[in-house]
C-alpha cells in the first residue's frame, strides 16, 4: 500500500519519514553498542578475577593514569526460590478444599497488563533490493533443488547397477 493512494497530509509523511530516520539511526547506535557491550564484558569477564584476588589481599583498587577500578561488590551465592512452581506442586499435595482455597488465592493475584502494539519500518530502496534478490535467486534455487532430485535418482541407480553386476 502507498501512501498516495491515500489522502495523507503532509505532516503525516514527514513524520512518516522522520521515524524511518530514526529507526535507522536507532538501529545504528544498538549495533555499535551491542559491539561496545560485548567487549567491556570480555575485558570486564579478565579483569574481575585479578580484583577479587586483590580484595582477599585487602586491596580494593588497581590504579593506571587514567582510571581507577575498583570492585564495588564481592561475588557471592545467593538461594534462590521458584515460589511459582512450588506452588503448582503443593496444590498436588493438599485436599480439595485447600487445593480450592489456594487456587481462588492464585486468582486474587492475577493480574492484567498492556502489550503495546509496534509499528515497523524499513527503507523503500531495501524493499525494492529485497525483492529484485528474490526474483533473481528463486530460479537458481528450484534449479538447484532438481539437480539434487536427479543426482539422488542417478545414486539411486548406480546403487541398482552396483548390485546387479556386483
Amino acid at each position: 500500500m502507498r501512501l498516495n493512494e491515500f489522502k495523507f497530509e503532509r505532516d503525516l509523511e514527514s513524520k512518516i519519514d522522520e521515524f524511518g530516520i530514526l529507526s535507522d539511526k536507532i538501529d545504528k547506535v544498538k549495533m555499535e553498542l551491542s559491539e561496545l557491550s560485548n567487549r567491556y564484558k570480555e575485558i570486564e569477564g579478565e579483569l574481575r578475577p585479578t580484583l577479587e584476588q586483590l580484595t582477599i589481599q585487602n586491596k580494593k583498587s588497581i590504579q593506571t593514569k587514567k582510571y581507577l577500578v575498583t570492585l564495588k561488590r564481592m561475588g557471592y551465592n545467593r538461594d534462590n526460590f521458584k515460589y511459582k512452581e512450588s506452588f503448582v506442586e503443593s496444590l498436588t499435595k493438599v485436599n480439595k478444599q485447600t487445593k480450592k482455597v489456594l487456587e481462588d488465592i492464585l486468582l486474587s493475584t492475577k493480574t492484567v497488563s498492556r502489550v503495546v502494539s509496534t509499528i515497523g519500518v524499513q527503507r523503500m530502496d531495501e524493499i525494492s533490493i529485497k525483492s529484485m534478490l528474490k526474483k533473481l535467486v528463486s530460479p537458481f534455487k528450484k534449479l538447484f533443488s532438481r539437480l539434487k532430485m536427479n543426482t539422488k535418482s542417478i545414486d539411486g541407480l548406480n546403487g541398482v547397477l552396483r548390485r546387479m553386476v556386483g
